[in-house]
């Protein structure tokens, strides 16, 4: 349950889309733009001295959910802008481990393929 919310908390500031979308279409690009941000996203901003650690952690966790990552990959809604390792500061490097910690726990647990079995049924989902 602890990894739900975590997974929840990241992906709520994504939780405001465009009014067009479907109900569907806004669960798929908050699933996205949060999986991104835990994923590619936390990388990019990781300081150079995490970032080794954390990709490793992030191709364990892409290894083993290669379905749901092939699709964030490919979707619409994953963001475009792409930052590269910035000037290490104690608040960036407390989210890398952060994510690092929480990428492992979705690696590792029940819960965490629970997570991620939900976020593949979500983002394969057809509208009627």
């Amino acid at each position: 349950m602890k990894t739900y919310l975590a997974l929840m908390l990241v992906l709520l500031p994504h939780s405001v889309t465009a009014e067009s979308l479907s109900d569907v279409e806004q669960q798929k690009s908050r699933i996205v733009k949060g999986l991104y941000q835990l994923t590619d996203g936390a990388l990019a901003l990781c300081p150079k001295e995490n970032a080794t650690d954390f990709n490793e952690t992030l191709s364990l966790f892409k290894q083993r959910f290669p379905e749901v990552m092939d699709l964030v990959k490919s979707s619409p809604y994953r963001p475009t802008v792409k930052q590269k390792n910035v000037e290490p500061t104690v608040a960036l490097t407390q989210q890398c481990l952060f994510k690092q910690r929480m990428l492992n726990n979705m690696t590792m647990t029940a819960e965490g393929e629970q997570t991620m079995a939900k976020a593949l049924q979500t983002l394969t989902s057809i509208e009627n």
